[in-house]
C-alpha cells in the first residue's frame, strides 16, 4: 500500500503542473547590471526629452530660454509629450478567443471617442 505522504505529494505535484499549464505570463530575470543599464538609459532619455521640451517651448514662445533654467527640474517630474504615442500588444489565438469580447468593447469605445472629438 502506498503511504499517505506519497499520495499527497503526488497530488501537490499534479496540481502545480495543472496550474503551470494554465499560466499565460512570464517572469523576466534581470541582473543588477541590466537594471543599472536600464536606469542609465532612462535618465538619458529623460534628459533628451527635457531638452526637446525646452526647445519646443522656446520655439512656441519666441523668447530665449536659457538651458540653465532646467536646474530646478526634479528627477521625478512628469514630462508631457505632445507627440502621439503608440501602444501595442501581442496575443496568441487562445488569448484572442479569451479576450475577444473585451477587446471589441475597448475598440468601440475608442472609435466613439475619436468620433466625438472630431
Amino acid at each position: 500500500m502506498v503511504s499517505r505522504k506519497v499520495v499527497a505529494s503526488l497530488l501537490v505535484v499534479y496540481v502545480v503542473a495543472m496550474l503551470a499549464e494554465q499560466t499565460e505570463g512570464y517572469l523576466a530575470f534581470f541582473t543588477r547590471s541590466d537594471f543599472e543599464r536600464m536606469q542609465l538609459q532612462e535618465k538619458e532619455r529623460n534628459k533628451a526629452q527635457r531638452k526637446s521640451l525646452m526647445m519646443q517651448k522656446r520655439s512656441e514662445d519666441g523668447d530665449v530660454i536659457k538651458l540653465s533654467d532646467t536646474e530646478g527640474v526634479e528627477e521625478g517630474e512628469i514630462i508631457k509629450l505632445t507627440a502621439p504615442g503608440e501602444t501595442g500588444m501581442r496575443l496568441n489565438a487562445k488569448q484572442l478567443e479569451k479576450y475577444q469580447h473585451i477587446l471589441e468593447e475597448l475598440l468601440t469605445e475608442m472609435l466613439l471617442d475619436t468620433r466625438n472629438v472630431n
